[in-house]
């Protein structure tokens, strides 16, 4: 059983790294041909996912720092920041290198404010990239020494020429395509979960969205003086909804989206299953002590945050599953969850 657990950490790995690569592609990464068909695409979720589970793809990593350098100016960092503060991520720290990183470039002051001014003390680094095997990366000669500066230890970055603007005839890119054209401001997501979830509360789009709940009431009231917005009151709450489909067909067309997904909340919870998975301990467990960790893990709080994550999956009743049984119906429904994020 210890096995099991074991044979699926890698495969669990590629199965991120699969839908990692295939969203930068479709945001505009070179060097993957095959484009994402999910839910529209969230890039600060995505970013903040990728600054864990990208520590076991260097080549992808720099990529994404890259194309950050060519379409930075789309990102909306204070996203970033309430997505950090509102749910358990753990590469807060990769987070703040990698902007400090973007900062440098000619249009991207506003990434200072991500980065701050950290300072590692000398001989306190750990490394930033990873073997699958979970070696450490060496750094043979020169270190890069902003992500030193940071704590991270890893060879120069060096631009490869892989990153492009962002595709704008891909409608996964809905929220990148939204920014370009109207600016980066919370009237984009605003717009964007009416298209996916039809309608909504004030207070559910700043939840899902990640913006105050005094922003989002803001807009839409300004919005609603449009003419494009209407609304209507349902026992105690508001609800918003776009007023034609005709929203719909310009901004989407015919394309087959999935519904609204909180990418954030969902990543969150896929991120605490992988660094369960990746303790270096785990293989010296007994079944029945990681069974109990990991139904701890499930409890508090991944299958609250799948179950919340808009995305049409159950995980399943894992108290119905005593002892070393867990881990077999664990593994089963993390592979039905994956197959159901990429393919819908």
């Amino acid at each position: 059983m210890t096995m099991l657990l074991t044979d699926f950490k890698n495969e669990y790995r590629d199965r991120l790294l699969e839908i990692l690569w295939r969203q930068w592609a479709t945001l505009g990464v070179s060097g993957y041909g095959e484009t994402w068909r999910g839910s529209v695409i969230d890039p600060e979720a995505l970013l903040i996912f990728s600054c864990t589970i990208l520590r076991y793809d260097a080549r992808l990593f720099d990529a994404v720092l890259e194309w950050l350098r060519v379409n930075g100016r789309f990102v909306n960092v204070q996203r970033i920041k309430r997505m950090l503060k509102t749910e358990s991520f753990g590469g807060e720290a990769v987070v703040s290198a990698l902007a400090a990183a973007i900062k440098n470039s000619v249009h991207e002051v506003k990434w200072a404010r991500l980065a701050g001014e950290k300072v590692v003390e000398e001989n306190k680094s750990e490394p930033l990239f990873f073997l699958k095997d979970g070696r450490p990366i060496p750094v043979m000669r020169q270190e890069d020494l902003l992500f030193l500066k940071y704590g991270f230890s890893r060879a120069p970055f060096k631009e490869r020429g892989v990153a492009l603007r962002f595709r704008s005839e891909l409608p996964a890119n809905l929220f990148l395509r939204l920014r370009a054209m109207f600016g980066v401001n919370a009237r984009c997501e605003i717009i964007a979960y009416l298209l996916l979830a039809d309608r909504g509360s004030p207070r559910a789009m700043a939840r899902d969205c990640y913006y105050f709940p005094a922003t989002v009431s803001k807009a839409l009231a300004e919005m609603s003086q449009s003419g494009y917005l209407m609304s209507q009151t349902e026992g105690r709450y508001r609800y918003y909804k776009l007023v034609s489909d005709q929203w719909r067909d310009l901004l989407i067309g015919n394309a087959a989206l999935r519904p609204w997904v909180v990418w954030a909340r969902l990543f969150s919870a896929l991120e605490q299953v992988w660094l369960f998975l990746n303790r270096t301990d785990l293989a010296e467990k007994s079944a029945m002590v990681q069974s109990s960790a990991l139904r701890r893990l499930l409890k508090d709080p991944v299958i609250s945050q799948l179950n919340r994550s808009g995305l049409s999956f159950m995980f399943g009743d894992d108290s119905a599953h005593s002892g070393e049984e867990l881990l077999p119906f664990f593994i089963e429904r993390m592979k039905v969850l994956m197959d159901k994020i990429e393919n819908g």
